[in-house]
């Protein structure tokens, strides 16, 4: 089993062996010498028991780390949720950051060397609420890149709903 450091927002991988099964199944990255999953990462393996995490004094279970991940980032539970039921399907789930999103999701058997995502999932609560034009700005920007928009949307009991919007042109 892989052992992990929580250090800040990231959780910091040592071993050799444990950063190649990492990388092959899509997790984290290489930064400079160090490589780093995110919480979100962490919080997955570490709820699959396919990882320990320790800050440094003693070792974290679930619920610690998922304390630290509400600190740190808003509505973190329920993309915690989204991640893990898309992983669950089978999915590579990477980050979306760069896309304005939360994630961006790849076909089942892909890996990010090999392709490029296909979707891109912005989670929201059900309460949510917005205007056309920020819809429509999000559907511009997933076309753009040649992707599907995808709204995840979670309610109070944890319950997750997908819908893509896609604009379409007569």
């Amino acid at each position: 089993m892989a052992v992990g450091i929580l250090s800040g927002t990231k959780v910091i991988i040592g071993e050799n062996e444990a950063k190649s099964f990492l990388k092959e199944k899509g997790f984290g990255e290489a930064v400079g010498s160090r490589y780093e999953i995110s919480l979100i990462e962490a919080l997955y393996l570490l709820e699959n028991e396919k990882i320990q995490i320790t800050d440094g004094k003693k070792s974290l279970k679930f619920e610690d780390l998922l304390k630290i991940g509400n600190k740190v980032e808003g509505n973190f539970y329920a993309k915690y949720s989204v991640y893990s039921d898309l992983r669950t399907r089978g999915l590579l789930v990477r980050t979306g950051l760069k896309f304005g999103t939360d994630f961006r999701v790849y076909e089942r058997g892909s890996n990010i060397k090999s392709g490029h995502s296909r979707y891109l999932v912005h989670v929201v609560p059900e309460e949510y609420t917005c205007s056309f034009p920020e819809i429509a700005r999000a559907i511009r920007l997933s076309q753009n890149v040649n992707k599907g928009m995808i709204y995840a949307i979670v309610d109070e009991e944890g319950d997750i709903t997908y819908y893509q919007i896609d604009r379409i042109k007569f």
